[in-house]
């Protein structure tokens, strides 16, 4: 029987082999409870079809699990299966805490029905550092009721950020106050990048350089902090209330109408609120509405693990297996490998449903997968958070932030 625990030290990082050559292999992952859930269920799967090797499975929310899994692969002792992101792939990888899944392509792992594009994304110099757990994009979550109360037509496909800005402020007026429009996005590196998107800049450069100027972020912290004044985002005693998590979020809470987050997210917003939550695209004033096909999360082995290829069967068989992906529905998104998502689409309702139809009527406005940031990308969306929030209370000017974020990210970048 496999527990699944609350990320802590007291797990074993690597796996072991007992007397009789049975297996026990570590796999890591960050969510809530319907996901632990959902990958509980495909790992109990995967254990019946290899009764010789045991899985030992552990979740955080996500803070925390960056947290700890830092500080273990900073001893070297990281798990066997580890859930990656973008953000923190490259870092990782340059850190020689990574094993090279090229390794196990055409044995244990098969990448033949996985999009080309993902593979790219979580490819560094030519080495294969993770696979795709699943596709997302990012959305607009919106509480339909709140939106249908202050008489506000709906978002869709092709709304601008007057619109935008406009709706936001009926709902506040509507609600005397008591719902902002939108939960503050000023204080996200992600959404500030899918912003720099619509006008044909980005957050990074191929070469890994900052893809933008300081200008860029002065102005588009100006711009998110002004929203606070007519009600259109929440103001920052209740932006810093969230952590991350979903249930601080001020959507969930009732205190915003919207806010942004990835598609991936919705079946949490779900679980979470009372109300009933829909998807919608970004808005753009542009021909690109900065959306990507990305991936949601990965799954990579860790250096240090004593079972490689126990390891890339598990992740193969996450992937790969439609049984497995009909337990895990779009817990991650969209599952990346093209015949699992063709067999689960019959059997979806409710938020995984949805999760579906959104991506499939967004297809056509999302970009592919960007290069797996640089190394120091965790550092500098840490940062970012920290010092808008600063800003955001008043503890100094826009100037002051922006330069203050221009700096802490060429140190953490090493320009």
């Amino acid at each position: 029987m496999v527990i699944a625990l609350a990320l802590g030290s007291t797990l074993a990082a690597c796996g072991d082999t007992a007397d009789d050559g049975a297996v026990e292999i570590s796999f890591h992952w960050w969510g809530n409870d319907d996901r632990a859930e959902a990958t509980q269920a495909a790992v109990e799967l995967f254990m019946a079809e290899h009764p010789d090797i045991t899985v030992s499975v552990s979740f955080a929310d996500y803070n925390a699990y960056v947290e700890r899994l830092s500080t273990q692969v900073a001893g070297g002792n990281s798990p066997d299966v580890v859930q990656t992101d973008m953000p923190f792939l490259r870092e990782f990888a340059d850190r020689g805490v990574l094993r090279d899944l090229g390794e196990h392509v055409g044995s244990e792992i098969d990448t033949d029905d996985l999009p080309p594009s993902l593979i790219d994304g979580a490819s560094i110099d030519g080495v294969l550092y993770a696979i795709p757990a699943g596709q997302n994009t990012q959305t607009l979550l919106y509480d339909v009721e709140e939106w249908e109360a202050a008489g506000v037509e709906p978002p869709a496909a092709g709304w601008s950020w007057a619109d935008f800005e406009s709706a936001g402020r009926d709902i506040h007026e509507a609600t005397d106050g008591e719902v902002y429009g939108y939960s503050d996005f000023g204080g996200f590196s992600d959404w500030f990048d899918f912003w720099l998107r619509q006008d044909g800049k980005s957050l990074y450069a191929p070469d890994g350089t900052l893809g933008f100027e300081e200008t860029d972020l002065v102005e588009f912290w100006t711009w998110t902090k002004s929203l606070q004044s007519d009600g259109v985002v929440t103001p920052a005693e209740i932006t810093t209330t969230f952590t991350g998590s979903i249930d601080t979020s001020p959507l969930v809470l009732g205190r915003s109408a919207a806010e942004f987050n990835y598609d991936s997210s919705a079946p949490s917003y779900h679980a979470s609120s009372d109300g009933l939550v829909e998807l919608a695209p970004w808005p753009t004033d542009t021909d690109s509405t900065g959306m990507l096909a990305a991936a949601a999360s990965m799954y990579s082995i860790g250096s240090s693990s004593d079972h490689p290829v126990e390891a890339a069967m598990l992740i193969d068989f996450l992937v790969n297996d439609v049984d497995a992906g009909q337990e895990l529905g779009v817990v991650r998104s969209m599952p990346p490998n093209a015949a699992v998502r063709e067999a689960i689409a019959s059997d979806l309702d409710g938020a995984n449903q949805q999760v579906f139809d959104f991506q499939e009527s967004v297809a056509e406005l999302m970009g592919e997968a960007p290069n797996a940031p640089p190394t120091g990308a965790g550092s500098v969306k840490r940062s970012f958070t920290v010092i808008y929030d600063s800003y955001n209370f008043g503890g100094m000017s826009v100037e002051e932030a922006a330069s203050q974020l221009m700096n802490e990210a060429a140190q953490a970048l090493g320009d």
